[in-house]
């Protein structure tokens, strides 16, 4: 018997994805979108064709693009506390822990932290309220790990340290650094914290 007499067997099972498997995916095609082409040109219906997923779909996770672009932040919010709270989990939280994972996560959250400082401008105001609900929330708990590090901060201080280090790691990610950009930055973004 040779392959041409074979007889096919039943086509693979195909299997569903979960919503939020298939809101992952749209995700990661915005942010790609985003990163290469601009925030400006990749339309709901082109991040949908990146996808895999048809347009009106794409409509059953997010109404407008600037709701794909606070998803995506407050996705890159919790990756850097997770990261924090993991790396805590081994060893001690520190100064030095808090300003290294920021550095890190902005170089890999760059494109989507740049595209907000320039977007938000275009964002309605039902958008501006949610992503400040994430920033606010960024805020409070990356004090709460530098109160952790420096016991006797006061807590709007500690947000104040918070809001300055962001700041820095802010116009990191907008500049897409060297290396020697960033071990410049790191000891500034420890000075910043300690202070």
């Amino acid at each position: 018997m040779t392959d041409d007499d074979k007889q096919p067997g039943p086509a693979p099972r195909r299997t569903r994805m979960t919503r939020e498997a298939r809101r992952s995916l749209i995700l990661s095609a915005a942010s790609e979108m985003f990163q290469k082409h601009g925030y400006a040109a990749a339309s709901i219906d082109a991040i949908a064709l990146a996808s895999g997923i048809s347009g009106p779909a794409i409509y059953r996770y997010f109404s407008r693009k600037t709701e794909i672009l606070v998803a995506l932040l407050e996705a890159a919010a919790v990756d850097a506390i997770d990261a924090i709270e993991s790396a805590a989990d081994e060893e001690a939280v520190t100064i030095d822990l808090i300003a290294d994972v920021l550095v890190d996560r902005a170089l890999r959250e760059g494109a989507v932290i740049g595209l907000l400082q320039a977007s938000i401008i275009d964002m309605d105001d039902a958008d501006r309220s949610q992503l400040e609900q994430v920033r606010r929330a960024l805020v409070d708990r990356l004090g709460a790990l530098l109160r952790g590090a420096r016991p006797s901060i006061e807590t709007e201080r500690a947000r104040t340290h918070i809001e300055a280090a962001l700041a820095i790691v802010g116009q990191l990610a907008r500049r897409s650094p060297d290396a020697a950009e960033v071990d410049r930055m790191r000891p500034i973004l420890r000075a910043v914290l300690a202070a």
